[in-house]
């Protein structure tokens, strides 16, 4: 591997779930939560951070409001809302963002609202970037009208040729699913089902350590074969950790911090409990 010598930190939110005009409630309909109040509070303490984070890294399910009523799915023009929402409140942000898709997202309105021009409306939403001498991939994983994630022999091909151009650079990859079970039964079926092609791919390149994802709303450790995967809590409502049954809690909101320097990688997850002064 390449040495770098890398000073800086990133942020990496997940599953912000924003849902313009309404809230978040439990499926049994016992609590609700404004998931767009939980986002803001989560930026004011990113924003808050010294030093400044080099950039934030949103990893999929961005806006959900297909969650207000389950029994349909909404069109693109009624998800514009709910990104437009999205997009006003990360603006209140002090660094540079990136966004990803999640298996809730709406490609098209995604694209209509953030101002991209894809080859075709729905067009998956992949890509890489460098900072501070690291290669960073930000894979598509939505399989649309499924919980679970797939990535597309395209995006495979894209993802093969991308780190062949940046061999010997040090790479963080970044994926909505799981690759990986966690041995939580009822999330594990809801898994990124081709988890283990890319996983080949990302390991082949050699200077890949670390994949980051998010799905799951907890955060877990993961290690095969000199890969470690880290998945984030969401900076809305949770997942259990031990319930055989799906089982979610309003929060506390959560997100990770990453730090790379000359001495190496380090992480924490940070969580924000109740507080009209959250402070890191």
């Amino acid at each position: 591997m390449r040495l770098v010598d890398g000073n800086f930190s990133f942020v990496q939110l997940t599953d912000t779930h924003i849902m313009a005009g309404t809230k978040f409630r439990s499926a049994g309909g016992e609590w609700e939560l404004d998931t767009h109040e939980t986002l803001t509070r989560v930026l004011r303490v990113v924003n808050a951070l010294r030093p400044q984070p080099a950039f934030v890294i949103v990893s999929g399910d961005l806006v959900s409001p297909d969650l207000a009523d389950r029994r349909r799915r909404p069109t693109p023009e009624e998800y514009e809302p709910s990104y437009t929402l999205l997009r006003e409140t990360l603006a209140t942000l002090s660094c540079p963002v990136h966004l990803m898709i999640g298996n809730h997202d709406d490609r098209t309105a995604f694209h209509r609202v953030m101002g991209h021009a894809p080859q075709s409306p729905d067009a998956s939403h992949y890509y890489s970037f460098d900072h501070g001498g690291y290669h960073f991939v930000a894979l598509d994983t939505q399989e649309p009208g499924k919980p679970g994630g797939w990535v597309d022999p395209k995006q495979l091909a894209w993802l093969r040729e991308d780190l062949a151009a940046h061999a010997g650079t040090p790479t963080f990859a970044f994926t909505h699913h799981h690759p990986w079970p966690l041995g939580i039964d009822w999330m594990d079926v809801q898994n990124l089902r081709n988890g283990e092609d890319v996983v080949q791919l990302l390991r082949a390149h050699g200077n890949v350590q670390r994949i980051f994802c998010g799905h799951v709303h907890q955060d877990q450790e993961v290690q095969r074969d000199g890969l470690t995967l880290l998945s984030t809590p969401a900076t809305c409502f949770q997942v259990s950790k031990v319930s055989r049954e799906p089982a979610i809690f309003r929060g506390p909101p959560g997100f990770r911090l990453v730090t790379v320097d000359e001495h190496g990688f380090s992480s924490k997850v940070i969580y924000l409990h109740e507080s009209r002064d959250d402070a890191v």
